[in-house]
């Protein structure tokens, strides 16, 4: 739903980003899915930084892991991901991939 929010408004000329992501950081479920999306997005820069620090184009990536052009650009758009595609991309850039899953609060001890 935000982003649905967030294309419409986009897509609206004549009012301020910035002014109207604040707006709309005041609904408590955009504000939810916002901010569940800042991992996301936060994966994705750096996947683009470091092609672009490796001196890669999109399709040079592709060609270096096996893909096509068009699957770098989806990755890199946030449109797909899968672990998988995610290690080939790394192993091209000559990086690894991390992932770790953080419970949100502390689980209850069983008693057993």
């Amino acid at each position: 739903m935000a982003n649905d929010k967030l294309a419409e408004q986009v897509q609206t000329p004549g009012r301020p980003w910035r002014k109207y992501l604040d707006e709309q950081m005041q609904d408590p479920e955009f504000r939810a899915e916002y901010e569940a999306l800042d991992a996301e997005y936060a994966l994705i820069r750096q996947l683009i930084d470091l092609r672009i620090r490796r001196g890669l184009s999109q399709r040079q990536l592709a060609e270096r892991a096996g893909l096509k052009q068009p699957s770098v650009a989806r990755l890199e758009s946030g449109r797909t991901a899968s672990l998988q595609m995610l290690r080939r991309v790394a192993d091209a850039l000559d990086a690894d991939v991390k992932v770790t899953i953080v419970p949100r609060q502390a689980a209850p001890i069983s008693a057993g």
